[in-house]
């Protein structure tokens, strides 16, 4: 249990390593770009990166999928199918990379149709751009083979000293060019070509690490080419789920009303800055689920997704809390208050949206590293297509905020439909309803309400004297409600 534990933390650590240093990069880019580029070149900037990260969902689930074989192969000291694994993987992941580029081009080919009110000036400027996001992302998908065989490895630090690294040194590069012109290509160029060289330094490192991987023709395998798809299918449905519930609000917005794809923007930085934090420390739960499934240790898979939901929830309800008392006064010294103002109200709803939601993250995970995927899908599917619904509805009758309003009765839904859709149906892991509903939601909430309390009667934008007071005084009762509640739990689902 030790050894395990010292394993998901380790992992997780390197995760949230590598998601601060892609998250930093989030944060720091707009601070700088707001005050550097004028505000159609920022909302056409936004436009480049979110376009381009199209790309990252034709992974189609194949970089979990090596993580979760090899992971798997190693434990049964199989080296034939490590060898079938990784180079199938790889022919995959570049098929998939030619068709990435093929369906991004014929989006690049729209653009004067997708977004109306673009600047002519910008138009060609922005595919320039676009193409060569593109086909940095396109190329760098066959690597992502190996920050899965990384994962796999449980040497969760090298992907994200490459990844991290790769990212922080493309940032200073975008810095460095704006400071001297406003081209989308150059800043283009900065961004991909530092993040293929990321994939590339993952390679050697794999290389390195597992000097007896072979990449060749000879072990291209049909039947492993099969497990990876069927394996993959559900994660392909899961990925364009997500595509339509986080990838597509500031395409929306953009279509409806360009102008206020740049505030829009900021309010999704930030809560993708949250939401990649969460990703980062489920992922390190991943393989070590994998092997516990293997070993047939049932009941402390259980017992982790119960233990794991539960903080997460406590994490998700303190940001948002946060959000809604220092928001401004943060967003103010981030982006300026021009950019602050009109972002703020968008923010608060989407970050109330994004905790709604993780608190099914955990038990997602579970389900994808046992390979019980499928029971999510409907979930994923119930999400997306309502995420769409709505926020589209909300864009024409709302505005901007109406897509993030769209976005949270999106959330609220699937989290609805999780207990009858998914949890009583996946049962190699048997998880109570109840007690998920009790230990991951109510619970929290329970133990969050006198600051709930707080921000619903002396709530304020950065208080000050009495209020303040107040503030703390919530704050060190959720606490101690917490960890008195912590000492009465049975043993089992204790963190």
């Amino acid at each position: 249990m030790k050894r395990l534990g010292f394993t998901i933390i380790k992992n997780a650590v390197a995760n949230i390593v590598r998601g601060g240093a892609t998250a930093m990069v989030a944060l720091a880019l707009p601070h700088f770009l707001t005050r550097e580029l004028d505000h159609d070149h920022f909302a056409a900037w936004i436009l480049m990166v979110q376009i381009a990260a199209y790309v990252n969902y034709f992974d189609f689930g194949l970089q979990t999928a090596v993580a979760r074989y090899l992971a798997q192969a190693i434990e049964r000291h199989d080296e034939e199918q490590l060898h079938r694994l990784i180079s199938t993987a790889v022919a995959l992941l570049a098929v998939a990379g030619v068709i990435a580029f093929a369906v991004i081009g014929g989006l690049i080919l729209s653009l004067p149709h997708l977004f109306r009110q673009l600047p002519e000036a910008l138009t060609g400027e922005l595919r320039l751009g676009l193409l060569v996001m593109t086909a940095s992302a396109g190329l760098s998908l066959p690597m992502s083979t190996f920050t899965g065989v990384l994962i796999g490895l449980h040497r969760n630090e090298f992907p994200a000293l490459a990844i991290g690294g790769s990212r922080i040194l493309g940032a200073i590069a975008v810095l460095i060019s704006v400071h001297f012109t406003q081209s989308l290509l150059w800043i283009a160029i900065c961004m991909g070509g530092f993040n293929l060289f990321g994939g590339i330094v993952q390679w050697a490192m794999a290389t390195r690490l597992l000097p007896l991987m072979r990449i060749r023709n000879q072990y291209l395998s049909r039947s492993m080419a099969k497990t990876l798809i069927r394996y993959c299918f559900s994660l392909t449905i899961y990925s364009l789920s997500m595509l339509l519930i986080s990838g597509v609000d500031v395409i929306i917005v953009g279509y409806f009303k360009f102008g206020a794809v740049g505030y829009y923007a900021i309010a999704t930085t930030l809560v993708t800055f949250m939401a990649g934090l969460s990703s980062a420390v489920f992922a390190a739960m991943m393989t070590p689920v994998a092997v516990l499934q293997t070993r047939g240790e049932l009941g402390r898979i259980r017992d982790l997704v119960i233990s794991t939901t539960r903080l997460s929830s406590y994490a998700s309800l303190a940001i948002t809390i946060l959000a809604f008392v220092y928001g401004l006064w943060g967003l103010k010294i981030w982006v300026g208050p021009t950019y602050a103002f009109q972002a703020l109200p968008i923010l608060e709803v989407l970050l109330i949206a994004q905790a709604i939601r993780l608190t099914g993250s955990s038990y997602c995970t579970m389900l994808i590293a046992t390979g019980q995927q499928r029971y999510g899908v409907i979930v994923a599917l119930i999400e997306a297509g309502s995420n769409l619904i709505f926020s589209v509805a909300g864009a024409i009758w709302m505005g901007p905020i109406g897509v993030a309003w769209g976005t949270l009765i999106g959330a609220l839904i699937a989290i609805i439909c999780l207990f009858p859709l998914s949890i009583r149906r996946a049962t190699e892991v048997p998880i109570r309803g109840w007690i998920f509903l009790r230990e991951g939601i109510l619970l929290p909430l329970l133990v969050t309400t006198p600051v709930l309390l707080y921000l619903v009667f002396l709530g304020s934008q950065n208080p000050k004297g009495k209020s303040l007071g107040v503030l703390a005084l919530s704050g060190s009762i959720s606490i101690l409600l917490a960890g008195a509640y912590e000492k009465l739990r049975p043993g089992s689902l204790r963190v």
